[in-house]
C-alpha cells in the first residue's frame, strides 16, 4: 500500500481538506459539505451500526457520529487516528477507532453500512489488494447491509498530462500562512492502471515548502461492476456526483451503493 506524506502529517492533511481553508473555491468546498451529507444520508436510511474504512481525521465519522449512529472508523495511520479522537472529544462524540488494514477485515461483528469514502479505495493498487478489501467487506455486512463508496472517474485527459508539467489544482486560504497554491504533476502507468502523483505546496514567501508523492488505483467505470461482483456484491446504484447527479461520460465521480449478491 502507498504511503502518503499528506498522511504521515494529518494536521496538513485537515489543512487541505477543511471548508474554511477552501471556501474561495466553490466547487471543491460544495464537494466537501456533500460528501458529509451523503453519507449521513445512507447510513440513516439502515440506522444499526457503522463501518468507515479509512478514516482519517474523522471528517465523516463526527458528523456520523453526531447524527446518532454508532460507527467505528477504522485507519492504518496512527497519526490521522490520534487526531480523529481529540477532534471527536472535542466534537462531544464517542467513536471507536481502530488501527488496522482494510485489506486484512476481522472484527468480529457485522455493520449495516460499510462506507469508504473520497477515494481511499484507490490507495488499493492492485487487484489482489481490491479482491482481499471487498471480500471482507462482503464478510462484515449484516443482511441488508450496504457498501457504500466513492471514487474518481478519471478524465483520459489528466491521465495523458505531461509528467514534467504542473497543474494547478486548488488554492487554501490559510489563517497563519496566508494563499497557499497547490501545484500537481502526474505520470499514468497505464499496465499496472496506476497514477503516480506529486502535490507542491507553496506560498508566495515558500515555494514547494511541502512536496507530496502518493499513487492511486485507476478503476474504469466498465471494470467497477465486475470487481464488486468478484467479491460477492451487486451494484446497485452508482451516481456522477455525491449529490446523487446521474452517472454519464461526464461524470467527475464513481459514487456507489452495492448490496451483498443473493447466493
Amino acid at each position: 500500500m502507498d504511503d502518503c506524506a499528506l498522511y504521515r502529517d494529518p494536521e496538513l492533511y485537515d489543512m487541505l481538506f477543511s471548508p474554511d481553508n477552501i471556501a474561495a473555491d466553490h466547487e471543491r468546498r460544495a464537494r466537501v459539505g456533500a460528501s458529509a451529507r451523503f453519507y449521513v444520508e445512507e447510513v440513516t436510511k439502515r440506522g444499526g451500526r457503522a463501518l468507515e474504512l479509512g478514516c482519517g481525521t474523522g471528517r465523516i465519522a463526527i458528523p456520523i457520529a453526531k447524527s446518532g449512529i454508532e460507527i467505528t472508523g477504522l485507519d492504518l495511520s496512527a497519526s490521522m487516528l490520534a487526531l480523529a479522537r481529540r477532534k471527536a472529544a472535542e466534537e462531544g462524540v464517542s467513536i471507536e477507532f481502530i488501527e488496522a488494514d482494510m485489506r486484512f477485515l476481522d472484527l468480529g461483528t457485522r455493520f449495516s453500512t460499510i462506507l469508504i469514502p473520497g477515494n481511499s479505495l484507490l490507495h488499493l493498487l492492485t487487484i489482489e489488494d481490491l479482491r482481499l478489501c471487498l471480500n471482507g467487506v462482503r464478510r462484515h455486512l449484516a443482511p441488508g447491509g450496504r457498501l457504500v463508496f466513492d471514487i474518481s472517474k478519471w478524465d483520459l485527459r489528466r491521465l495523458t498530462t505531461d509528467p514534467n508539467e504542473r497543474h494547478p489544482v486548488l488554492r487554501l486560504s490559510h489563517s497563519r500562512m496566508g494563499e497557499i497554491l497547490v501545484e500537481e504533476s502526474s505520470d499514468f502507468d497505464s499496465a499496472a492502471q496506476v497514477r503516480h502523483v506529486r502535490w507542491y505546496l507553496s506560498t508566495a514567501q515558500m515555494p514547494d515548502f511541502q512536496v507530496a508523492d502518493y499513487t492511486l488505483r485507476v478503476i474504469f467505470p466498465q471494470e467497477l461492476p465486475l470487481l464488486v461482483e468478484s467479491a460477492g456484491l451487486r451494484l446497485d446504484e452508482r451516481y456522477g456526483e455525491l449529490p446523487r447527479q446521474p452517472f454519464d461520460s461526464t461524470s467527475p465521480r464513481q459514487v456507489c451503493v452495492c448490496s451483498a449478491a443473493a447466493a
